[in-house]
Formats: C-alpha cells, structure tokens, sequence
C-alpha cells in the first residue's frame, strides 16, 4: 500500500497515527514513515492494513443501506443475514399497498416464501445462481411485469467482517407495459466480483428486449 493510501485509511477511520501503529504493533514513527514513503510496511502488515480497509468499507456500506431506508431515500428494503424481509422505508411501504400487498405482512417473510406467493418462484435460482449470497457478486438486478406493468429492482449484498450479513433491495424504476398477464421474470442480470466491468446476463425471456426499452424510459 503506498503511503497516501495508508494516510487515507487512517483519515477514514479517524484515528492518530499512533492508534494505527497499536492496532499493527508497530509505534508511531514507523507509521508516520509509510505516510511519507520513506518506507513500505513489511508483507504481514500490508495484509492487516486491507484487513481493516476492507472492514471499513464493508461497515461503510452497511451504514448506508440503514440510512437509505430508514431516511425512506429510495423504494428500498432490508433482509436480514437468515434473508427474511427486515426493514421497508416508507415509500416501499406504499408502493406495496399500491400493489394490493400488506407491509406487516411481509416483515419477517423468508424471500424463498415471499417469491412463492407472488408468483416469482424463479427468482430463488436465479438469485443463487447470481453468486449474491456468497460474495461472488457485487449486484443483481431483475425486470419483472404483471397486470399491465413493470418494474426494476437491484439487489446488493451487505457484508460485516467479511461474513454475508444481508441484503438491500431497491426499486429504479416502474413502467407500464403493453400487455396483461401474471406476474413474470422478463430478465435477470448480475455484475460478478471478478469482473466488475461487465454486466452480465443471467436470464432473458422473450420480452426482454422490449422490456428493457421500456424500463429506460421515466419512471410512472
């Protein structure tokens, strides 16, 4: 790591150099010398140092999952690390209600039930075949229509300590759709962690293409 990554690091975490030398063991001149790039930390120390970068991250990002939902920032909810529906911010709520389903009911759902009972039983593969819930994946994002429309939803898993400890779920956008019919994957497609450039497909149905002209469009 150079010595301006190791210098944000400490930044983030707002501590002294010598609070970052006692959590390496090492003291507070030897930090202040891979700040400035006199020297480079040995190996075993290097590994540490993205330890802790990655639990910041991680405790980062999970900070801003709550936040987004508890400050009803998006059409978002929460599911737990037993990946039952946890937490629904105010307007995914409504939208629910919109859709003729109850909130309260669906608090403490397992999502392997919540996708059987409104008609999205392949949801539970294609979400295991994402890599979602092992930390092969960084997103996960479907297109679903019923009843004349549609919508889009991205899934982000949240990690604490390096262990699976939920996900995210947020709406992007809902449009209507020129066909009725039951309720209906049209596309499935996920950003995996070895490749974070590529967007890749899991699932496309017929109507995908159209779908996804459609889904580009302002949301209703």
């Amino acid at each position: 790591m150079e010595g301006t990554a190791i210098k944000n690091l400490r930044r983030r975490l707002g501590i002294t150099q010598q609070q970052l030398g006692d959590r390496l063991g090492v003291d507070q001149a030897t930090v202040s010398r891979w700040e400035r790039g006199v020297e480079n930390p040995r190996l075993s120390r290097q590994k540490v140092l993205y330890a802790i970068l990655l639990r910041d991250e991680e405790k980062r990002f999970l900070d801003r999952s709550l936040s987004i939902v508890r400050n009803d920032l998006m059409v978002s909810t929460l599911v737990n690390e037993r990946l039952e529906l946890s937490e629904l911010s105010a307007s995914s709520e409504n939208y629910f209600v919109r859709r003729g389903r109850d909130p309260d009911a669906i608090v403490g759902m397992h999502i392997d039930r919540y996708a059987e009972r409104y008609g999205l039983p392949e949801m539970n593969g294609l979400v295991e075949q994402s890599g979602l819930l092992t930390g092969d994946c960084l997103m996960f994002r479907f297109s679903v229509t019923g009843n004349g429309l549609g919508n889009t939803t991205v899934w982000e898993p949240l990690f604490l300590g390096g262990h699976f400890h939920g996900l995210i779920n947020s709406l992007v956008t809902e449009f209507e759709v020129p066909f009725s019919g039951p309720t209906t994957i049209e596309m499935a497609e996920c950003i995996r962690i070895d490749d974070p450039a590529e967007l890749c497909s899991i699932y496309r149905g017929p109507r995908a293409d159209l779908v996804a002209s459609l889904a580009k469009r302002p949301s209703l």
